[in-house]
């Protein structure tokens, strides 16, 4: 009789409000990480002007490889460190991808895009590994176009522009089989 009534103390009804409150908002902020808008699968990715730091200005468009496209972000103070940090772990393979020709990486960081802000977020050790893929744009307009709440994402985008592959982080695995099946 005493466990049920601890139980009964234990939830009452300003208990349970507050687990409701809380539930919800981890919820939330869960669907609001999980970019429930980005385009799908089988979507036409949307075209983007672009400019490498060396000046090299091209649209997205113009690539005629399939296209990996990195959403990253660099700005992780609470927002999403964990998602950086399992990018950058992935990123020796997605340039080895790049390097080999079998699709392009671009890499379109957070924030400022005058290219001496990008430098300056460049010469962190921590980011030199996105050297010489890394764009400037409009990301304001391509997080928008792109359908995104928050970053980073990526997309791996075939060489009719359809996205064939979209993921919070990628897998190396499932990236590396899609563009072994489309060649």
């Amino acid at each position: 009789m005493r466990c049920c009534e601890r139980l009964r103390k234990l939830i009452n009804r300003k208990s349970t409000i507050v687990f409701v409150m809380v539930a919800v908002s981890f919820f939330s902020l869960f669907h609001y990480r999980s970019n429930p808008k980005a385009l799908k699968i089988g979507a036409t990715a949307p075209d983007i002007a672009l400019e490498s730091m060396d000046g090299e200005k091209l649209n997205l468009y113009d690539i005629k490889k399939p296209v990996m496209l990195v959403f990253f972000n660099t700005n992780t103070f609470l927002s999403g460190g964990m998602y950086t940090q399992l990018f950058l772990k992935n990123m020796p393979y997605l340039k080895s991808i790049d390097k080999i020709n079998k699709a392009r990486l671009i890499i379109i960081t957070d924030g400022d895009q005058r290219k001496a802000i990008i430098r300056e977020k460049l010469s962190d050790s921590r980011y030199k590994i996105l050297e010489n893929n890394v764009y400037s744009s409009n990301n304001k307009q391509a997080q928008t176009e792109y359908g995104l709440s928050i970053w980073p994402h990526f997309f791996l985008i075939d060489s009719n522009k359809q996205i064939i592959y979209a993921a919070k982080v990628p897998s190396v695995e499932i990236v590396d089989g899609i563009l072994d099946r489309s060649q």
